[in-house]
């Protein structure tokens, strides 16, 4: 078995383009404007999480708490070379041990869509999470409807399993899921 991530700190990873970094207090503005745009909110099942900088804090909180508690980490997704201004946030949870999977997720503030930067900080991510989790699978979800998203995984590698008729209820109204998984053996045919 590999040795496991033991939550210490979270580390830094990089990419071509990006600076994945723990998120802080100081990106409670930065938190506030991603999720401001009515693009972003379109396929976030609760009303976004953080409408004010009190919010912003206590959603920055609630996700150091997962990762205090070693069940999700999340990390900021910033430009490198940068100002290391927060533009997005990525990461896992509903990690299990037992069944050695993992779920991820990610958003971006609408000034950056359509560069490739959530399909390159997947890519990293899902590779992270493969090589420190000692992984037989991740998976992800998305609201069928959500064309873009379901582009970056399909790039990453995942396959659409199946979908979740009427699953969630979401902005007033019962939504489809899609479900996605990625096996460590494809993973790593594809590496």
């Amino acid at each position: 078995m590999a040795v496991l991530f033991d939550f210490s700190h979270l580390p830094i990873l990089e990419t071509e383009r990006l600076r994945l970094r723990a998120i802080t207090h100081a990106d409670a503005q930065a938190l506030i404007d991603l999720f401001a745009h009515p693009d972003v909110q379109q396929y976030i099942i609760l009303e976004p999480p953080c409408g004010t900088l009190d919010e912003a804090v206590a959603f920055i909180d609630w996700m150091s708490g997962h990762f205090l508690n070693r069940a999700a980490a999340r990390w900021a997704i910033t430009l490198k070379g940068g100002d290391d201004r927060l533009i997005g946030t990525i990461g896992f949870h509903f990690w299990s041990r037992e069944h050695r999977r993992v779920d991820i997720g990610y958003d971006l503030n609408r000034a950056y869509w359509g560069r490739g930067y959530v399909t390159e900080a997947t890519h990293t991510l899902v590779r992270w999470c493969f090589d420190n989790l000692d992984l037989h699978r991740v998976q992800a979800d998305c609201t069928a409807g959500n064309l873009a998203s379901e582009r970056v995984l399909e790039k990453v590698g995942f396959t659409h399993e199946g979908t979740w008729r009427e699953s969630i209820f979401e902005h007033g109204r019962f939504v489809d899921i899609k479900q996605y998984g990625l096996l460590r053996r494809e993973y790593l045919g594809k590496r």
